[in-house]
């Protein structure tokens, strides 16, 4: 039970459900989910420690607050990960990987065409999945997973600003290049760079929240 309710306000949080700051009522959670406070409470620790929630004096449990330079951090920790990850996958390429990546590349490309937008973020997703599992290392899998959870709310914002789609087909185009010739590092580049880019939307992105 604890899990579904981590998993429940994992994606509230990343969503944006639940704002950064916001107290999370544990008698609530109760109510909501039927259950006694015993796995709300394991749930709110599982929920720390992955970063999500704080624990404040006076105030109970809270969406944690990530600064500017935090999610920065966060970000190049990431850029680094994948980038690794795509390195071992194009190594590790396979003819069926290939097929895989070329056609979700062209389902994006339709998506853009209908500028369908949450299509697009949605098969782009599944696009880097079919990357990061063909690296092989189930290791470097969960930590991209963690860190991925951590972000989601700042991708979201990302994926939602002007141009995005015709910038991310483009990248997506240069990385299957990268997959057919089996230039590994030139796809890890690919990745670390585009992963750092969106760095540079984070002003915009924490003004919003500030005033939210």
């Amino acid at each position: 039970m604890a899990d579904h309710i981590v998993e429940d306000l994992e994606n509230n949080i990343a969503e944006g459900t639940l704002k950064p700051g916001q107290r999370i009522i544990e008698e609530a959670l109760c109510r909501t989910f039927g259950v006694s406070r015993a796995p709300i409470r394991e749930a709110f620790q599982i929920l720390e420690s992955r970063g999500f929630v704080v624990r404040e004096p006076r105030r109970g449990v809270t969406v944690v607050r990530i600064s500017p330079r935090e999610a920065t951090d966060i970000y190049r920790i990431r850029a680094s990960l994948e980038g690794l990850a795509i390195l071992l996958a194009v190594r590790r390429r396979t003819p069926d990987l290939l097929r895989r990546l070329r056609r979700k590349h062209e389902e994006m490309i339709q998506a853009a065409a209908r500028e369908n937008r949450t299509l697009y973020q949605q098969l782009n997703r599944q696009f880097h999945e079919l990357i990061i599992d063909a690296c092989g290392n189930r290791r470097l899998i969960r930590l991209i997973g963690h860190f991925n959870r951590q972000t989601m709310r700042y991708r979201l914002a990302v994926t939602s600003s002007p141009g995005w789609m015709a910038s991310s087909t483009h990248v997506h185009e240069a990385t299957l290049s990268c997959f057919e010739t089996g230039d590994a590092e030139a796809a890890e580049m690919i990745r670390r760079s585009s992963i750092l880019d969106q760095i540079k939307g984070f002003g915009e992105i924490f003004s919003i929240e500030e005033e939210t």
